[in-house]
């Protein structure tokens, strides 16, 4: 079985920084700033960037900034977690390159430092209900179930149309003993998810645990059928 939360940065994907300042006409910044699923260009032309006389301080703190979420989306965890420390020494007061440095904490199970980047970007002025997700999924991986469910309530009252911030809340309510709070916010991940396999999957479990077999054979069939990993 995954963990919880094993796909839970990749489903709240960001897109790449730009910096505030009127942007620069050189392609490489372009490429660099811009929206695009290429990780090889991002890399390609953010060094670009970085390597240019031309370059302002301001954008390369972004191509570092950049090429951090780049690199964890690859895989390269370490390499994400050097290029957002570039970028926090060229603008420290960015709460972006914390969150995105969390990210590539939380990929290296080192949950503890990821909630003290989470903590930053918050103190910065990160108020987006995503920021509280991701600390709320690192207190969950490390069993802190009282925050996590805390900065999950916090989330949903910003944003009740997160169906992860319910999913993570249910992980949460199960793992407290509270099966009635979690069977409700996996209903609620599910009516705004549909094709939500993981939280499928997780209410077929807890349904058996409940004694529903016949809704948890159900579940479970379906959310194999959306995701045939499930279970396995």
């Amino acid at each position: 079985m995954r963990p919880i939360t094993a796909f839970f940065v990749a489903a709240l994907a960001i897109s790449l920084s730009v910096a505030a300042a009127a942007q620069s006409d050189s392609a490489d910044w372009q490429a660099c700033s811009g929206d695009t699923d290429s990780d090889s260009v991002i890399i390609a032309r953010c060094n670009a960037v970085i390597r240019s006389e031309d370059s302002s301080a301001e954008h390369k703190a972004v191509a570092h900034k950049n090429l951090c979420l780049a690199y964890n989306d690859m895989g390269n965890h370490d390499r994400a977690i050097g290029e957002c420390d570039e970028a926090i020494k060229l603008n420290p007061e960015d709460a972006e390159a914390f969150v995105f440095r969390g990210h590539a904490y939380f990929n290296k199970d080192d949950f503890d430092r990821a909630i003290l980047d989470y903590d930053r970007a918050i103190a910065l002025g990160s108020k987006a209900a995503t920021t509280l997700v991701q600390r709320a999924a690192a207190y969950h991986r490390k069993g802190d179930e009282d925050h996590a469910i805390a900065d999950l309530e916090t989330a949903i009252q910003i944003n009740p149309k997160d169906p992860i911030a319910f999913y993570l809340r249910a992980a949460a309510y199960q793992a407290v003993g509270l099966p009635d709070r979690a069977m409700q916010d996996f209903d609620s991940a599910l009516t705004l998810a549909p094709n939500f396999a993981d939280a499928r999957y997780r209410r077929g479990i807890l349904r058996k645990q409940m004694g529903d077999n016949a809704g948890a054979e159900k579940d479970i069939r379906e959310a194999r059928r959306l995701d045939p990993r499930l279970g396995k």
